[in-house]
């Protein structure tokens, strides 16, 4: 046998023949032939009729010979269907008609003859009617019951009444029986599991549910199978089913036209085809008594169940069949006969395929993920790996080839030895055994294991938030590197600032401010120190004696005017080449600065050319950038010009000119010519010129230890750096820190952009989990998306600490546990968690907290590259990013093989967003028995109705309790040359529970035992 197993098609279980209606048409042959012609026109999803003439087979029996004879509604399964009015509430009317329909269905596989013998005529088999004095006993048979309508429509005795065409149902509605009396009669063996029952909705609605019989009401709807009405839409069927809800009684309501008409009449309902039944079974009683066990999985009623409508807007996404066959002139003697015609159709939503170890599950597993371009490690395959059936670099894998077919037509065909390239994308979501059991045992598979959560985590992306990336990792990558080009410009700015800030840090150690208040002391007792020379009288102030030393005093004036000038033009040019020398410097480096960042943009523009040429774009036309050094180059020059010019001015550079004298050079020969014109005064002058000079000299000395603010190591220099260590600094390091905090938020919001990505994630899996949580409650996951400090920020941080030197961080074991005090319950989510763990961490350098005083530290003291230290603690290069899954508060290294095996086909069948078939090898193997009961069975139903599932198992029960809708039982006979053999169908086929019997290595009786056991729980 091969089919398909359950699938969606429209069960009508009342519909009426010309032999129950002939009122309207007749009976005759014509009337016949139309109301057949009319049922074989109904499409092709009417697979079932439940052919209802009230307590009469004869058109029942007519189809069937229609079928058997002629080869008519070749198509559609028969079912007999008996419908009576039972006495019980009789006396209530309904529509001013005493009844309440009640309908036994029977399997086809019962022969009429022991319907009507054991059955039917096992119920009383007349009436008696009294009118006008008279009585008459009548046979139940039709002409009868034709008969006591007439008397009961027109109101006259029967013996006035002429022999004319009547509603055989005028009649039936009135004859009532016992329904205890139907129960006893279906309680012989011949009927057991033939047969269901079913009440009809209609009635029950002019019940009252308020007076005392309301539990007998409710028992008799309890005891039915399923709840037959006729509804005229969708909406009615659902208010009509909420009713029965309400109540708290049977709401298991099938939609059945009721057909008394032909599909061409205009009546809004009991025309044949008006009926939105639909049941996914197999076509047989079996298959119907399945739906009655599984309940609401396995009817819907509407236009069209969702699935089929997937299936058709999804045509490449549903594997439609498998076929393996041999390679032209195999001989099977070679290496065995394994795949000969192996051709198998695959249902659309769950295909479990079962077989004792060693019998082909897998090999049917490994070559639908190859024809699917599975492209992981095909070692990680249970059949098709080098060790198996590839052996010999495929020396019998090579001799077969498979065809993939999907719904929408396509196929295509492998090789067994055939590899799949890493550039074709996967058709099918593949799980072999192999990679299981690795993802899920292996502790050093993590990183795998991440990356399949993170494969799932990328389907909740919409397409523009994926920015063309085809995996999350590929996004995460994206964005990181878009954002660190933009952090590293911050990182060079914060630079810049620690700089400056630890400069100015460094003047809050007293020690600083101590050694500036010695050096102004020093500063004070050197002014002391300088002892003005005492007054010597000017011989030049006698006229006599001026007079005779005019000409050497005026030659000796004119010299030291000349040396001040010469001296004053050597100290301004001497100023003159220091900030030149600063300016060309400066200069320099803008200028490479500029040509560094036209190198990047060059660069940057090479990076994008190729990803914008696939769109016809030259980054030439869309980034254009250009500089002009030319202004900047003629200062340069002019500069370094001007800059040798002085140099030569001053001695330092030998000057073309060999007439030229330098300043200090001309300043020599007047101090020399000084010398002789002094040597030529008497002794009162040479004592006078002394003094002018050792005063001239005291007050120079007097004004370079005073200095100015500007000048560096003067009084006046530190005392001004005083004045700002008492009434600026502060301010100055509160500024510059919050400067380095606003860059430190620009980067945080840059490293927030790509976070963004995880949380848009974690939002939309929360959902799912929120939605789910009644299936979740013996498995609780949650989703963590969050900053976290990176896992070596401990090491990294200590590494910069002087352990050996007083402070908060003293000691390495007390060290290691001030850290871990300062990062205690630290949340990195928002940037004001974050600057406060940063104020936290820097404040610890300058205060020791081991002290309960608080004494002050210096961080200098601490910190082996202060500037290194903020930079890499400002910059945030110790915070990662974090997107981690839970069990509980149980982290993903913390997990069992079991529970991570759980976790694996949680994300893959409930939160996977993927539609493609996930095939799945044997994942019972990896779990834990409260793992399978609790989540592969509810899970696998879940997922089974948003894409396609293939799951290879040895444990048949998973099939059971998970409802597949097929089943595919394998075989593999070793002692037959290897010859590979299959079953297929539905759960209830009598041929797949035997199947499953046989692997369960049991009986039928424990099967079932089982199996409702397992119903129950579901």
């Amino acid at each position: 046998m091969i089919n398909k197993g359950s699938e969606w098609n429209i069960w009508d279980l009342h519909v009426h023949t010309p032999d129950s209606i002939f009122h309207r048409y007749g009976n005759d042959d014509d009337v016949w032939e139309k109301y057949i012609s009319d049922l074989e026109k109904l499409p092709s999803h009417f697979k079932v009729i439940g052919v209802n003439d009230y307590f009469f087979l004869d058109g029942y029996k007519r189809l069937l010979k229609e079928q058997r004879e002629n080869n008519r509604l070749k198509n559609v399964l028969l079912l007999p269907v008996l419908e009576f009015r039972i006495e019980k509430f009789a006396g209530v009317e309904f529509k001013n008609i005493k009844r309440i329909n009640f309908h036994v269905i029977f399997s086809p596989e019962l022969p009429i003859e022991t319907i009507e013998s054991q059955f039917l005529n096992t119920l009383h088999q007349s009436y008696t009617l009294e009118a006008d004095g008279k009585s008459w006993t009548r046979a139940i048979t039709k002409e009868s019951v034709e008969e006591l309508g007439k008397l009961i429509k027109q109101g006259v005795p029967s013996d006035q009444l002429n022999k004319y065409g009547s509603d055989l149902s005028e009649g039936f509605n009135n004859l009532n029986l016992r329904e205890s009396q139907i129960f006893e009669s279906l309680k012989k063996d011949c009927f057991h599991n033939k047969f269901l029952i079913a009440i009809g909705k209609t009635e029950w609605d002019e019940l009252k549910w308020t007076d005392a019989s309301i539990a007998q009401k409710k028992s008799i709807i309890n005891e039915a199978d399923i709840v037959f009405t006729a509804s005229e839409n969708v909406t009615k069927y659902n208010i009509a089913k909420q009713k029965l809800s309400s109540q708290g009684v049977n709401d298991f309501l099938f939609d059945c036209s009721d057909a008394h008409s032909f599909s061409s009449e205009t009546i809004e309902k009991d025309r044949i085809g008006n009926c939105l039944n639909w049941l996914k079974s197999d076509i047989s009683f079996d298959g119907l008594r399945q739906v009655i066990i599984e309940k609401e999985g396995r009817l819907f009623v509407g236009e069209k169940p969702e699935v089929k409508e997937r299936v058709n807007t999804n045509l490449t996404k549903y594997i439609d069949s498998i076929k393996i066959t041999a390679v032209t002139d195999y001989d099977p003697k070679s290496h065995g006969e394994w795949f000969s015609g192996v051709d198998i159709p695959l249902n659309p939503e769950l295909v479990a395929i079962i077989g004792n170890k060693g019998n082909g599950k897998s090999a049917l597993a490994d070559i639908i993920g190859l024809c699917g371009d599975y492209r992981g490690d095909h070692e990680d395959f249970a059949f098709l790996n080098k060790k198996r059936f590839g052996e010999h670099n495929g020396r019998k894998s090579s001799n077969f080839e498979a065809t993939l077919t999907w719904k929408s037509g396509n196929s295509v065909t492998k090789n067994l030895n055939e590899k799949v390239a890493e550039s074709v994308t996967e058709k099918v979501k593949y799980l072999p055994q192999g990679y299981f059991e690795r993802l899920t045992n292996n502790h050093d598979s993590v990183e795998d294991f991440n990356r399949e959560i993170e494969n799932v985590v990328f389907t909740h992306l919409e397409e523009e938030d994926r920015l063309g990336k085809n995996t999350f990792k590929e996004l995460i990558d994206f964005k990181t590197s878009v954002t660190e080009q933009e952090i590293l410009l911050l990182k060079n700015k914060l630079q810049t600032i620690n700089k400056s800030l630890f400069e100015k840090e460094k003047k809050l150690n007293p020690d600083y401010k101590k050694g500036i208040e010695n050096q102004i002391e020093l500063k004070d007792n050197e002014l002391k120190a300088l002892i003005e020379p005492n007054v010597v009288p000017n011989p030049n102030d006698d006229l006599t004696h001026a007079e005779k030393n005019q000409l050497i005093n005026q030659k000796l004036s004119e010299i030291n005017q000349k040396l001040e000038d010469e001296t004053k033009l050597l100290i301004s040019n001497t100023q003159s080449k220091s900030n030149l020398l600063l300016e060309i410097n400066n200069l320099k480096t803008i200028k490479q600065k500029i040509e560094n960042k036209i190198k990047d943009f060059e660069t940057f523009k090479a990076e994008i050319k190729d990803e914008l040429s696939k769109y016809n774009l030259d980054i030439s036309d869309i980034l254009i950038v250009t500089s002009n050094l030319n202004n900047i180059n003629s200062i340069i020059a002019a500069k370094e010009q001007e800059y040798t010019r002085i140099k030569v001015l001053l001695g330092e550079e030998i000057s073309d000119n060999p007439n030229f004298k330098s300043i200090t050079k001309k300043i020599d020969e007047l101090k020399l010519e000084q010398t002789k014109i002094q040597n030529e005064l008497g002794e009162a002058d040479k004592n006078y010129q002394n003094y002018l000079l050792n005063k001239k000299q005291w007050e120079e000395n007097k004004i370079k230890i005073i200095g100015n603010i500007h000048t560096s190591g003067s009084l006046e220099f530190f005392k001004n750096e005083l004045r700002y260590i008492n009434e600026t600094l502060a301010s100055d390091i509160q500024e510059e820190r919050k400067l380095r905090l606003d860059v430190t938020k620009e980067i945080f919001e840059l490293k927030e952009s790509v976070l963004s990505v995880y949380k848009i994630v974690k939002q939309k899996i929360d959902k799912i989990i929120e939605e789910n949580t009644h299936l979740l409650s013996a498995y609780p996951i949650q989703v963590e998306a969050s900053f976290v400090l990176k896992s070596n920020f401990q090491k990294k941080f200590l590494e910069y600490i002087s352990l050996n030197k007083i402070g908060t961080f003293y000691g390495r074991e007390n060290a290691e546990i001030q850290l871990r005090k300062l990062l205690e319950e630290s949340n990195l989510d928002t940037f004001d968690n974050i600057s406060k763990l940063l104020e936290s961490i820097t404040n610890a350098l300058f205060i020791d907290l081991r002290d309960a005083n608080k004494q002050l530290t210096n961080i200098e003291n601490q910190v082996s590259d202060v500037v290194e230290l903020y930079d890499y603690l400002f910059s945030l290069d110790f915070v990662d990013y974090n997107y981690e899954l839970r069990q509980g508060s149980k982290k993903l290294s913390q997990l069992s093989p079991g529970e991570k095996g759980a976790l694996l086909l949680i994300f893959y069948l409930l939160l996977d967003n993927n539609d493609i078939p996930l095939i799945i090898d044997q994942p019972e193997d990896n779990l834990d028995n409260h793992s399978v009961a609790n989540i592969l069975v509810p899970f696998i139903k879940k997922a089974k109705a948003k894409r396609q599932i293939i799951l290879v198992t040895h444990n048949p029960n998973l099939a059971v309790v998970a409802d597949a809708e097929q089943v595919i039982f394998t075989e593999l006979d070793k002692e037959n040359n290897y010859k590979f053999s299959f079953k297929a169908g539905a759960i209830e086929n009598p041929v797949i529970n035997e199947c499953i019997v046989k692997v369960l290595e049991g009986a039928m009786p424990a099967f079932n035992k089982r199996k409702l056991k397992y119903y129950e729980n579901t």
